[in-house]
């Protein structure tokens, strides 16, 4: 029986060790793609657009709040990061949020 508590601390242990906590979230994720989505439209990015984008990526109840706190926050970094010539399918990497 100690052997095996043993083992399963070292395992616990050693995974702790090897994969660094994620710095992000799945919801911070789809919400990314979701703000590059509508900001690669030629809609452009306004703010309503992308909260029923979100509302319907995320497929969960969330708070009207969480996308507008996003967009608020990171839709500045998208909109750079798409001018400058990154592809829409690498923003979120390259904004460390996927």
């Amino acid at each position: 029986m100690r052997t095996w508590v043993l083992l399963c601390l070292l395992a616990a242990v050693c995974t702790a060790v090897v994969l660094p906590p994620s710095r992000t979230t799945v919801a911070e994720c789809i919400m990314c793609k979701a703000a590059v989505k509508v900001a690669a439209s030629k809609a452009g990015a306004e703010a309503e657009e992308f909260d029923k984008e979100c509302q319907k990526e995320l497929k969960i109840p969330v708070e009207h709040d969480e996308c507008e706190k996003f967009v608020n926050e990171h839709m500045d970094q998208i909109i750079h990061a798409l001018e400058s010539g990154v592809a829409p399918a690498d923003v979120c990497k390259t904004l460390h949020k996927c």
